[in-house]
């Protein structure tokens, strides 16, 4: 790795000197006329272009998006226009004509067009020069394993000497997607050729924390301990809210979208131990130590809250809003490190939109340790009654530009190169609760936009500006859990510009807002009941799961795959009963998309009820067990086991009884008659299975299987598992969803004794485990 970054510098060294034909750069922005290319990308390749083009050093940039050719050349031509150069830059001036001249649109949607392109690399170059090749992908994350393929396929050639493939942000969705993420990328690409951005590392005073931190070793490294520090806080807030965004951020939610990576990435810069031998390589492995440290964000050291409009921008902008409702647009996080330097030193993480102020900066609070014996200020027991602070100010906030802040009482800092130290005076106005007079201050000499600092650093192969795999899967591991479990509570509402009720505070290692809830007053939304149900871990004193409907599906299905490899695992054969209805349709298709390795060879599949029709009838719960699931796996005929409804010509036939010939079979192939797992539903009248209030075989305590006169609303009697047998399983499994199941839920939440008038009462496993998953259109009685 060394040696390439040697080469790889020596040939840019090269390019400073007149006569010597190098190098010569391709970059392909794919997505190059989306959003994030005109905003930041485009008008940082002319930054790049300015700073480097050269007789030795040459470029040729792409813009590749699978519109049409004369499409996208018009919309690349519309936002070449708008890329300008700063005022009185003569030198960009000059370049700019070169630079868009250089630059063409490709239409990239077919292997023969990625290879079209790819050909062009080395057409009309001299046979001494070096070409490298930097695709930067502008596109939705699930388009990187296709595109990625489509380059390694067609892109590798001999003649080229490097070639960089840059991700954007999210890194998966979860730990696990992550790593499946960087599974499929590592197909075609080592690590050292992939480039992950965060564009907050990019940030000129983010560039100069660890400079800082170095050349102020013998004051900073000492302080910086739990001897010394109160807190620090780690903080960007927004004015703007996601309005335009709404799919994205319902996806994502402002932990995954900032906290996960820019900000824990912001803590690693202040808290890593400082080598002295500050290369790459190094500040890679002690970010990486630090990360392992920091032990896993749980429940109590969590806070959410949403904006007030949040769920009316819903509206306009999704079909379904019930996972807008549960969707975070503010957070605050206690985070702890475990480590001799940090134990006990509590790291604030905090985000959200629509705040009272633009801001985004790293604070360090110390305690005061000395005690003023004469001439104190104030009468203070201490030398000031302000804080001593050091301060990271990333972007905004109240000071004049981003730079850092150090208390005047706290040490005189020397400033790295490339800081330049500025007075401030002003006695009318508060920084982080001190006046400007109490502080250092020094700015970065040129405060550079942080994208022309990630296309130049992606140029110069400095990695410190990128995410290398190993840290990508170490901030997950700090955050994969407590994902799940924000998903499954109602943020707190707060009004646009005024987030009073999200004062915080911290006792151990727990959050907890200083105020109740102050938004029923504010309340004057039909969503209101919605939002501000508080969604419990249990229901009737069981498991509960609840989520929006698609990921509650996923989730069950998960549940069931793992129940499957356990068992088959332990047990040899797993015995699965499904209910009728329409709600596991959804749930079958969702198993056979994303489990093709279900054990279904030792799986044997049972009805928990059927209506009395043939088999082929549209009538059958069989049939739909059938056509949604058996035609799809490769399941053994003889582990398939209809209810014998249809049985020697006759259905439901009372002199052969099918009911005691279902019971038979149980017993002669489920072991003990204990199946491994029942799923249930929950019907508006409170019945499960066919086990309806009117029902009087529900109260047979002898029988297992039994046929019933419950005519519905296709006058068709029923054959069901009754109570005895459904509570001697292992697992049952009880999913709800729909809006209509609100009121019974209602009805039931609040009933803890056994019912006849309510059958789902009569489902308690005896030594098994009950799982009520419900959605939250059930949940909370909104769609």
């Amino acid at each position: 790795m060394m040696a390439l970054r040697y080469m790889l510098l020596v040939m840019l060294l090269l390019c400073m000197f007149d006569g010597v034909t190098m190098i010569h750069t391709n970059i392909v922005i794919i997505g190059g006329t989306g959003d994030l290319a005109r905003k930041y990308l485009w008008g940082s390749a002319l930054q790049l272009f300015v700073q480097h083009y050269n007789e030795n050093c040459t470029f040729s940039f792409y813009a590749g998006a699978r519109v049409t050719q004369d499409t996208g050349h018009k919309a690349l031509g519309h936002i070449l226009e708008n890329v300008q150069c700063g005022a009185r830059d003569q030198k960009c001036e000059k370049l700019r004509p070169t630079f868009i001249e250089n630059t063409k649109y490709v239409m990239l949607k077919t292997d023969e067009q990625y290879k079209e392109l790819c050909d062009q690399f080395g057409s009309g170059t001299e046979t001494d020069e070096n070409i490298q090749q930097i695709f930067y992908l502008s596109v939705p994350s699930s388009a990187y394993q296709s595109v990625s393929k489509n380059i390694h396929t067609n892109c590798r050639r001999d003649f080229i000497s490097t070639t960089r493939v840059v991700l954007e942000k999210p890194f998966g969705h979860d730990k696990r997607s992550a790593e499946v993420q960087a599974a499929v990328i590592g197909q075609y690409f080592n690590d050292n050729e992939v480039r992950r951005v965060d564009h907050y590392l990019a940030k000129s005073v983010s560039k100069q924390v660890l400079s800082f931190r170095s050349v102020n070793r013998d004051n900073v490294e000492s302080l910086l301990s739990n001897e010394f520090v109160d807190r620090v806080e780690i903080v960007m807030k927004e004015q703007i809210g996601v309005k335009g965004r709404i799919d994205f951020y319902d996806q994502t939610g402002v932990i995954r979208d900032v906290m996960q990576n820019h900000l824990t990435e912001l803590l690693a810069l202040v808290a890593m131990e400082l080598p002295m031998n500050m290369s790459a390589e190094n500040i890679e492995q002690y970010k990486l130590r630090l990360l392992s440290q920091v032990t896993p964000v749980n429940k109590d050291a969590i806070l959410t809250g949403q904006y007030m409009e949040y769920i009316k921008e819903a509206r306009e902008e999704v079909k379904n809003t019930s996972q807008s409702m549960l969707t975070p647009t503010f957070s605050a996080a206690l985070l702890n490190i475990n480590s001799a330097r940090w134990r006990r030193v509590p790291f604030i993480l905090t985000s959200g939109k629509h705040m009272d102020e633009r801001s985004s900066h790293i604070r360090i609070l110390f305690r005061e340790r000395e005690f003023c014996v004469s001439g104190c200020v104030d009468g203070n027991s201490t030398f000031t009654k302000y804080p001593r602070q050091l301060v990271f100010q990333i972007g905004h906030g109240h000071v004049p530009s981003a730079g850092i802040l150090v208390s005047r009482s706290l040490f005189k800092p020397k400033w790295p190169p490339g800081m330049n130290e500025l007075p401030m005076t002003s006695k009318d106005s508060r920084i982080h609760g001190q006046s400007p007079g109490d502080f250092y201050y020094a700015v970065p000499t040129n405060d550079i936009p942080a994208y022309t600092t990630v296309v130049s650093d992606l140029y110069n192969d400095v990695r410190e500006t990128f995410v290398s795999a190993n840290r990508m899967l170490a901030l997950w591991d700090i955050w994969d859990n407590v994902l799940q479990d924000t998903q499954s509570g109602a943020p707190r509402l707060y009004k646009k510009y005024e987030a009073e009720n999200l004062h915080f505070v911290a006792e151990g290692m727990k959050l907890k807002y200083l105020s109740e809830d102050l938004i029923s007053h504010f309340v004057q939304q039909e969503e209101s009941r919605s939002q501000h149900v508080i969604i419990p871990h249990t229901f009737r004193n069981r498991t509960l799961v609840c989520k929006s409907t698609q990921k509650l599906l996923s989730d069950l299905a998960l549940y069931i795959y793992t129940c499957a490899l356990t068992t088959v695992k332990n047990r040899g054969d797993f015995h699965l009963a499904l209910s009728g209805g329409r709600t596991p349709v959804v749930l079958f298709k969702e198993i056979v998309s994303n489990y093709p390795m279900f054990p279904w060879e030792q799986t044997h599949i049972w009805q928990v009820d059927e209506r009395c029709a043939s088999h082929d009838s549209e009538h059958s719960n069989f049939l739909s067990i059938l056509s949604n699931l058996v035609n799809f796996v490769h399941i053994p005929y003889f582990n398939i086991h209809p209810m014998p409804v249809d049985f020697a010509g006759k259905i439901c036939d009372p002199e052969n009884r099918g009911d005691n010939l279902y019971e038979k079979l149980i017993n002669q192939n489920v072991p003990l008659g204990i199946f491994d797992l029942i799923l249930l539903g929950l019907g508006t009248d409170g019945h499960t299975a066919s086990l309806f209030p009117d029902v009087k075989q529900i109260e047979d305590s002898i029988k297992f299987v039994s046929l019933i006169s419950k005519k519905d609303n296709s006058n068709i009697d029923r054959m069901t598992l009754l109570p005895p047998l459904i509570n001697k399983a292992r697992e049952v499994t009880v999913l709800v969803t729909g809006v209509e199941k609100f009121d019974i839920l209602h009805k039931i939440s609040s009933i803890n004794s056994v019912t006849t008038e309510f059958p789902i009462t009569l489902i308690s496993p005896v030594s098994g485990n009950l799982s009520w998953f419900i959605d939250l259109e059930a949940w909370t009685g909104y769609s």
